[in-house]
């Protein structure tokens, strides 16, 4: 049995992050494998090396990106007017489940270039099972007694995962947007669909949970929310054009909202830990880390070091602007990890959730009666909350 190194500073990680020899997840990974199989998020060695050079043209090529623009300002615009029928009310309400079935369509259109539906409850079957199946995997990793494979499977948790499984794998069966790279790099069917089941896994609730985080800081910081609704006036305007469709270069101009975004993640990572395993042995701060070592970076703790962040708990989305953040260490903020496995579709993110999070301040003020210290929160894979973040909305007076 290995040791356990757990990092809950950033000092050091360079060495983890940036080398060659910890690229391999850790065991906590091998319970995603029934479903993802060996994509992306889950793959090591030359496989790993291979597909990330593949995929990583969808993410960063702007006639690509322009497309997604047009997916998330679609997909938006039906979850603003979902979410108008609640400011009618003017009732308190939790925001999650309209905001993950809203990225759950995002992700699904991108990925397989099709609708889901499931902002408008189609396709239930498979947007239950993708949510089912999560939920299972996370409460197979917090239970010891399910990780033998043969009692899982026995035990009726196992058999609603298989069913989940295969309902899951029949729909992406239909992905198209690897074709492209498939043509030119001779990926099988089989290999796309890894990926996009993938994408399906990282794109939804991670994102899902970044926006509703966002959400919940911008209702209790009043002051904050305001310097939104500015920079929203200066970017949009007011009347006829305010209404129109976000483009690349509105996005671009989003610079406090994205300081907004980035100060949310710093609190509340969507990912509070990451785990690798050495591939080799190596040195580090002159001990020897055997090869089989785990490592875990707390990431929720990296991000509330009071050395880079001086009143860390405080929400001060200002750190990010760039003559606060110069000179900090770049693994003191590492919401989509760092080096050569950094998150694919950090980009991706980013773009979704400004289309999201300015679409919903353009129409209207979000109030909430609760504070930071009234969540409690759910360290799982994907950082979530066990109490509801409970925030009104109400039409904008402009």
């Amino acid at each position: 049995m290995y040791p356990i190194i757990a990092f809950f500073h950033p000092e050091g990680l360079e060495v983890v992050l940036s080398g060659t020899k910890n690229l391999s997840k850790s065991p906590d990974y091998d319970f995603l494998q029934p479903w993802l199989k060996t994509g992306l998020l889950t793959s090591s060695g030359s496989k790993w090396k291979s597909r990330r050079r593949i995929i990583t043209p969808a993410f960063h090529e702007k006639e690509i990106l322009n497309t997604f623009v047009d997916i998330l300002n679609e997909q938006t615009k039906l979850f603003i007017n979902l979410i108008e029928k609640n400011a009618q009310n003017n009732n308190a309400f939790n925001m999650y489940p309209k905001i993950a079935a809203c990225t759950l369509d995002i992700i699904c259109e991108s990925a397989m270039g099709f609708t889901v539906g499931a902002q408008l409850q189609k396709n239930a079957e498979y947007v239950n099972a993708v949510v089912s199946i999560t939920d299972i995997i996370f409460k197979r990793q917090r239970s010891p007694w399910l990780w033998p494979d043969f009692i899982f499977k026995l035990a009726p948790i196992g058999r609603k995962h298989d069913k989940c499984l295969k309902i899951i794998h029949t729909f992406t069966q239909k992905a198209n947007l690897l074709l492209k790279q498939m043509h030119q790099e001779h990926l099988t069917l089989n290999d796309i669909q890894e990926e996009v089941d993938t994408f399906m896994f990282e794109g939804h609730d991670t994102t899902a949970a970044a926006i509703n985080f966002t959400c919940f800081m911008i209702a209790s910081n009043l002051d904050v929310q305001e310097k939104l609704h500015e920079e929203m006036k200066q970017i949009f305007g007011i009347g006829d054009d305010d209404e129109r469709p976000c483009t690349m270069d509105d996005l671009k101009s989003m610079n406090y909202l994205e300081c907004v975004i980035k100060e949310t993640l710093r609190l509340y990572p969507s990912v509070p830990i990451i785990a690798r395993i050495a591939q080799e042995d190596f040195v580090y701060c002159g001990h020897k880390i055997l090869a089989g070592t785990t490592i875990a970076i707390f990431v929720y703790f990296i991000h509330r070091d009071p050395k880079h962040y001086p009143n860390p708990n405080k929400f001060d989305p200002d750190r990010f602007l760039p003559e606060q953040s110069a000179g900090r260490s770049p693994f003191a903020y590492i919401p989509f990890s760092a080096g050569s496995r950094n998150c694919i579709g950090q980009r991706f993110a980013l773009l979704e959730e400004k289309v999201i999070l300015s679409s919903l301040l353009r129409k209207f003020s979000l109030k909430t009666k609760q504070t930071s210290g009234d969540l409690r929160l759910a360290a799982e894979i994907i950082l979530r909350t066990e109490t509801e973040a409970m925030i009104s909305v109400e039409p904008r007076k402009n």
